[in-house]
C-alpha cells in the first residue's frame, strides 16, 4: 500500500527491511524482497509526482567541475530518476571488474561471473529476457543477413525498456502487495545507532510539517541515489562521531560520471549501409541503439563507447510527435494544442514516406541526417579519491540537514588520450569497412586537455560509497554491507569502484537483485 505522510501518520506495523529511497533500485529491491515474504517499508522523500518543495531538497553546492546532473537528473517522486530517463540498459564487461594498469590497482571484490546470473534475473523481471542482443539470430537478420564486422570493435545493442518509469511498471505491486508499504513525503534525515554503535536502530524521518519519527527495522538499505547516500552517511557521522563509517577515508570519495562529447564529424561512404548499421532499431516494442566499444581485454585503459548522432531538420518535429504519442498511449491528455500538433505534422514534410518504409520494412528509426552525422562518445573517467561529495556546513535544507557539496574532478589527460585513441581507431576501422570517414575534432587530435571543456556529464553518478576489500579500501563489503555495521546496506551505483563505458543502471540493478537474494536468505534479526 501507499501512505502519504501529508495525510496520515507512518504505520506502526513491524517491518523486516526499511529501504531509504523510492527510485529505480529501491523499488526493484522492495518488490523482490516482498515476493520472498519479507515485510518491506519504502521511504520516498517526494510524492506521487514531481513537486517543487520536494525537488528543492535536491539543492546542492558544486565546488569543482561544473556538473549538470546534480540539479537536472535527480527526481524526488515515487520512481525517482526513472521518471526522467529513457530506460536504456547495457551491462558491464569482464575487464571492468578487474585491476587495470593506470585505472584501478585492485579488482572489484566481486567478479563479472558473480553478477552474470543477476543481470539475467533483472532482464526477466523487466521482461527483457526475450530482447535482442548481438548474439541472437534475429539480430543478424536485421543487418541484412550478417552481423556487421567493424575491425577492432564490438558493435553492441543497448536495450530500452518499454516502460522506463519504475513506479508505473510496479504500480500494482506497490499498491496491493500485502507486505509492502510505501511512505510518501518521508525525508530521511538521520540514522540512530544502537548502544554498541554497530547497528542502525532506526531511521529518522521528517514529515512534511517538520515532525520527526523514528522508524525501526532489523535491516536498513540506503538506496536513495549516489549524492544522497553520501550526504546521509556524512551527516550521520557528523552527528554521531562513533558511527563505524565516520572515519572511513572513502566515504564520499571516488565520485565519477561519464564524459560525453563529440569526437568528430562523420562522412558516410556507403550511406545506405551506414544507416542500416547504426540507426536505432525498433522491434517487438523494444528500442535498441547500436553502439561501438573497443574489443580489448583486461589490460584496457579507460573504457569508451561511441554512437552516431544524426542531425536533421525534422528532429524538433519528430521529438514533439513522439512525446504526443507517448502521452496518448498512457491515457494522458497531450499538452500541445491542435495547432501546435499540426505544425509539427507539416514540419515533417516529405520525411513521412521514408520514415514509414524504414520503420515497417527495416525496423529502423529514420533520420535524414541532412545536417550532419557525428561520432559521440561516453568515456569512463579515471577514479580519483579527491573527486568527492562532502557537506556544505553553511547551507541546510528546510529540515535542518546540511546540503551536499560536490567537488567533481577528472584526470584530464588520461580521458583525452582514451577518447582520441577511440576516434582514431574508429575512423580507421569504419573506412576499412567501407562505411564512413571520420574527421576528428582538432583539439582531440592534438590530445589537448582543452577538449574536455566541450565534454559534459551524462547524469551517470557513481561512487561515494564504493565496494572495498576492507574498510581502508571502501565503504561497503562485497555483500554491500557498510563496514563495521551488522545491518546497514547500500544499493545503487554509489558502490561502484569504476564506472566502465556503460549506463550504470543495469549493473546497479543486478547488484540490487543479488542483495535481495542475500537478504532473503538471512534471518531478519541478523
Amino acid at each position: 500500500m501507499i501512505v502519504d505522510l501529508v495525510h496520515a501518520p507512518p504505520p506502526d506495523t513491524p517491518h523486516d527491511v526499511v529501504i531509504v529511497g523510492g527510485g529505480t533500485v529501491a523499488l526493484l529491491l522492495a518488490v523482490l524482497l516482498e515476493r520472498q515474504g519479507q515485510r518491506v517499508l519504502v521511504l520516498e522523500s517526494g510524492g506521487g509526482g514531481f513537486e517543487t518543495p520536494a525537488q528543492q531538497l535536491n539543492d546542492a553546492s558544486v565546488i569543482g567541475r561544473a556538473h549538470n546532473g546534480i540539479a537536472m537528473a535527480r527526481g524526488r517522486a515515487l520512481g525517482g530518476t526513472s521518471n526522467l530517463w529513457g530506460g536504456q540498459l547495457t551491462g558491464f564487461v569482464p575487464s571492468d571488474f578487474e585491476a587495470r594498469a593506470g585505472v584501478s590497482d585492485a579488482p572489484w571484490p566481486i567478479a563479472y561471473q558473480d553478477l552474470l546470473p543477476w543481470y539475467d534475473a533483472v532482464a526477466r523481471e523487466l521482461r527483457l529476457a526475450d530482447a535482442l542482443d548481438e548474439g541472437t539470430p534475429q539480430a543478424h537478420k536485421l543487418f541484412g543477413g550478417g552481423y556487421p564486422e567493424i575491425p577492432g570493435f564490438t558493435l553492441f545493442l543497448t536495450r530500452w525498456l518499454k516502460e522506463p518509469a519504475m513506479a508505473r511498471y510496479f504500480s500494482e505491486r506497490l499498491r496491493h502487495a500485502p507486505r509492502l508499504t510505501v511512505l510518501l513525503h518521508a525525508h530521511a534525515t538521520g540514522l540512530e545507532l544502537s548502544a554498541d554503535g554497530q547497528r542502525v536502530a532506526a531511521v529518522r524521518v521528517a514529515r512534511p510539517d517538520g515532525r520527526l519519527a523514528n522508524l525501526r527495522s532489523p535491516r536498513v538499505v540506503l538506496a536513495n541515489g549516489t549524492i544522497e547516500i553520501a550526504r546521509l552517511l556524512l551527516a550521520c557521522a557528523a552527528e554521531q562521531p562513533r558511527a563505524p563509517w565516520a572515519a572511513n577515508p572513502w566515504l564520499g570519495a571516488g565520485f565519477q560520471d561519464h564524459l560525453e562529447m563529440r569526437g568528430g564529424q562523420v562522412h558516410p561512404l556507403d550511406r545506405a549501409r551506414f544507416l542500416r548499421t547504426f540507426q536505432n532499431i525498433v522491434l517487438g516494442g523494444h528500442k535498441y541503439q547500436p553502439k561501438l566499444r573497443l574489443s580489448t581485454g583486461a589490460d584496457a585503459a579507460l573504457q569508451v563507447s561511441g554512437y552516431f548522432a544524426f542531425e536533421s531538420s525534422i528532429a524538433e518535429h519528430l521529438q514533439h510527435l513522439k512525446v504526443l504519442a507517448r502521452s496518448l498511449t498512457r491515457g494522458a491528455l497531450p499538452r500541445q494544442g491542435l495547432g501546435e500538433v499540426l505544425r509539427h505534422v507539416r514540419g515533417m514534410g516529405s520525411a513521412w514516406l521514408p520514415m514509414a518504409v524504414q520503420y515497417l520494412r527495416h525496423h529502423r528509426i529514420y533520420h535524414p541526417a541532412d545536417r550532419g552525422v557525428w561520432l559521440v562518445m561516453h568515456a569512463e573517467q579515471l577514479p580519483r579519491d579527491d573527486s568527492r561529495i562532502t557537506l556544505d556546513r553553511q547551507r541546510k535544507d528546510r529540515f535542518g540537514m546540511p546540503l551536499a557539496a560536490l567537488d567533481w574532478r577528472i584526470g584530464g589527460r588520461p580521458e583525452v588520450q582514451a577518447m582520441a585513441a577511440f576516434v582514431r581507431r574508429a575512423g580507421r576501422s569504419l573506412q576499412a569497412a567501407g562505411l564512413a570517414r571520420v574527421e576528428i575534432d582538432p583539439l582531440l587530435a592534438d590530445e589537448d586537455p582543452r577538449a574536455l571543456d566541450r565534454a559534459t556529464d551524462t547524469y551517470h553518478q557513481c561512487g561515494g560509497a564504493r565496494m572495498g576489500h576492507h574498510a581502508r579500501d571502501g565503504v561497503v563489503d562485497r555483500e554491500l554491507r557498510v563496514f563495521g555495521t551488522h545491518n546497514l546496506y547500500v544499493a545503487g551505483a554509489a558502490v561502484f569502484r569504476t564506472s566502465s563505458y556503460a549506463n550504470p543502471t543495469f549493473t546497479a540493478m543486478a547488484l540490487t537483485a543479488r542483495l535481495a537474494d542475500q537478504l532473503g536468505r538471512e534471518p531478519a534479526t541478523a
